[in-house]
């Protein structure tokens, strides 16, 4: 948010607003009105939420002057390159390994060493309790599915793949206690299994936490994400969050976490399509700046994202293996 945006929604607020007004006004939720307000009193703008006859209210309170430290220079911070991809669901007739691969040349071409894979790797096994899910399926079972990945899935000199678990992963686990993550780091030198729905990793002294979290879509993109950072105590919290599973693309500074909605990397499937939910394909490249301390000073994200015109309908009979 810049300067000219926080004053702007600053001098809109008045003494006095009651909660719900301010949600009518900016046309945001409960939740997103708090971030809001904590993004402003970040900027030095100090405003209180009270409870006044049984409703929520605005204070605002005269603000100090806020002298800002000097940002650091880039050149004495610490750089960090990463790639971050999320629900490649390998297995369905909707996967899209040529997009995979495109995605794992740009980082390549980017010098970057490590990407990042947010869950649901596979698509896994469902047919227990969704018996038309063997009928979106090309390959069945643990066997074939992880066989497909250990064979098929890129591989880039120099790039490591450090990949979770999703719900869709843990189908194989539940029903036949295997664990696809550990066969394939077992094949695979260049893939490196961290485990089921989160795992906090440091590249740098920077704690990125990744996650593949449950239930639907929200219909505000930012509610998940603030919602999760919401609960997290001050000791706990990550500098970097990374949510899978949405199959969305959203960024946003709360709390002083940068946290981020992950894209797929699948055509949308028949139930997203039947509940009108979006699918948005494609990956994040990260830039991060970071000092001796993983406190990030700067963040670049750049959303590499697909067109509809991009995906391939029946990729899965025609795409090849990348091998660089």
């Amino acid at each position: 948010m810049s300067d000219k945006e926080v004053e702007k929604i600053y001098r809109y607020l008045r003494n006095g607003d009651s909660l719900r007004d301010v949600c009518n006004k900016l046309d945001l939720s409960i939740n997103e009105v708090y971030g809001v307000v904590e993004m402003l009193n970040l900027n030095g703008k100090q405003i209180d939420l009270v409870e006044s006859e049984g409703e929520i209210i605005i204070v605002k309170r005269r603000s100090n002057r806020v002298y800002k430290k000097e940002k650091p220079n880039k050149d004495d911070l610490t750089f960090t390159n990463i790639c971050v991809i999320s629900d490649t669901h390998i297995g369905t007739k909707e996967q899209q390994l040529t997009l995979i691969n495109e995605v794992y040349k740009e980082a390549a071409r980017r010098n970057i060493t490590t990407v990042l894979h947010c869950g649901d790797l596979l698509d896994g096994d469902y047919i227990k309790i969704r018996p038309a899910h063997q009928y979106q399926l090309f390959l069945k079972g643990f066997d074939q599915q992880t066989e497909y990945v250990i064979d098929m899935y890129p591989r880039v000199k120099g790039i490591t793949t450090k990949f979770i678990q999703g719900s869709h992963d843990e189908t194989h686990l539940k029903n036949g206690g295997a664990t696809p993550g550990k066969w394939i780091e077992k094949c695979r030198s260049d893939m490196e299994y961290l485990g089921q729905d989160d795992y906090t990793l440091t590249i740098n002294k920077v704690k990125i936490k990744m996650e593949h979290p449950g239930g639907g879509v929200a219909k505000s993109l930012s509610y998940k994400t603030q919602d999760a950072v919401e609960k997290m105590t001050p000791g706990n919290k990550p500098n970097i969050l990374l949510q899978g599973h949405y199959h969305k693309c959203y960024y946003m500074f709360y709390r002083n976490v940068h946290a981020f909605l992950v894209p797929c990397l699948v055509n949308q499937s028949q139930f997203m399509k039947t509940q009108g939910i979006s699918n948005i394909v494609g990956a994040y490249f990260l830039k991060i700046y970071s000092d001796e301390k993983g406190y990030v000073h700067y963040i670049h994200p750049e959303d590499y994202l697909f067109k509809e015109d991009q995906i391939i309908e029946d990729d899965y009979l025609h795409c090849k293996r990348l091998v660089m």
